[in-house]
């Protein structure tokens, strides 16, 4: 790997991680669209720290005040949304220690991660009748039948269908469970294991973590800069948990296959474009905007799937 494929990549890591297009089916793409077969995991587990390190920057005041009400008592005390926080993890890490082989095998097949793309597409797009700015019609169910035309021609249909079945019920679960008619400040324990489960469906490659969390806690009628916040919050245990679970493995591949240089090139432009994206997409949740990233990922996805089963 070049250092500028190195930057490439790490851009893509960056903007994709926190957009909500999924950073794992882009990387999936990006690779068999730049022709690269990177050995080992170091690479993946540098930019995935360095989108650790963007959450950070970008709510340092937030942890900070997290870590400060740790060891106070009373109603400054954090503890009930640090508690929070660790519920919104354990689906994830039940499912990924459970079918963690599964999961990897999906890793390999680009076909599968553009379908996902697809319905990450169709989730985002329901965000504006979460929002209520738009309502459930015919028209509104037009690009969600073109997307699973795509799945079909792609011969995908099947996963296609069966994520967002799962998706679906996840967004009418969480609308039938929040007593609140108004907008909740911050995730319940309720809301918060909702958006955990949500995270865990998003292990799937192609499935976009923020994108998935984000919608369903617009479901659940929760504010939308708090649901952004939470779950980049909420990101924090995952990624740490899966880079240190990836370290052992990286340590004993040997050669990375990629210099130092470029892991350097990668992860500075992973950190940078990650700070960029989050501002961004939290701007576009208070313009309620945030459902046109749909467009991207079914065009991204589209064109995928039709070019690729011919060769890239």
């Amino acid at each position: 790997m070049t250092w500028w494929e190195a930057l490439i990549l790490g851009i893509v890591q960056g903007l994709t991680e926190f957009f909500p297009v999924s950073s794992s089916g882009h990387l999936v793409i990006g690779q068999e669209l730049l022709g690269l077969a990177i050995p080992g995991i170091v690479f993946d587990v540098v930019v995935h720290v360095a989108t650790l390190i963007s959450v950070l920057i970008v709510y340092r005041g937030t942890v900070a005040r997290l870590i400060r009400g740790a060891f106070i008592r009373g109603e400054e005390s954090t503890w009930p949304y640090i508690l929070k926080i660790g519920l919104a993890t354990i689906p994830a890490v039940i499912v990924g220690f459970t079918l963690r082989d599964w999961f990897e095998a999906r890793f390999d097949d680009p076909i599968f991660a553009g379908t996902m793309i697809l319905v990450t597409g169709c989730v985002v797009w329901s965000s504006r009748w979460a929002l209520g700015t738009h309502r459930i019609g015919i028209l509104e169910l037009i690009p969600i039948a073109v997307a699973a035309i795509l799945s079909l021609l792609a011969g995908t249909a099947i996963p296609f269908l069966a994520v967002l079945a799962m998706q679906s019920v996840l967004m009418f679960i969480a609308r039938a469970t929040t007593s609140q008619t108004g907008r909740e400040k911050e995730p319940t324990f309720g809301g918060a294991l909702i958006m955990g489960i949500a995270q865990a469906i998003a292990i799937f490659p192609g499935i976009s973590r923020s994108g998935s969390t984000v919608v369903a806690a617009l479901w659940r009628r929760i504010d939308p800069a708090a649901a952004a916040e939470f779950s980049f919050l909420m990101s924090i245990p995952v990624i740490l948990g899966a880079a240190m679970l990836q370290v052992p493995d990286a340590l004993r591949g040997g050669d990375p296959g990629v210099s130092l240089f470029a892991l350097t090139v990668g992860f500075i432009g992973a950190a940078a474009s990650g700070i960029l994206a989050i501002r961004f997409f939290v701007a576009l949740l208070k313009r309620q905007n945030f459902h046109i990233f749909a467009y991207y990922c079914w065009v991204a996805a589209g064109l995928f799937l039709l070019v690729v089963p011919t060769g890239v």
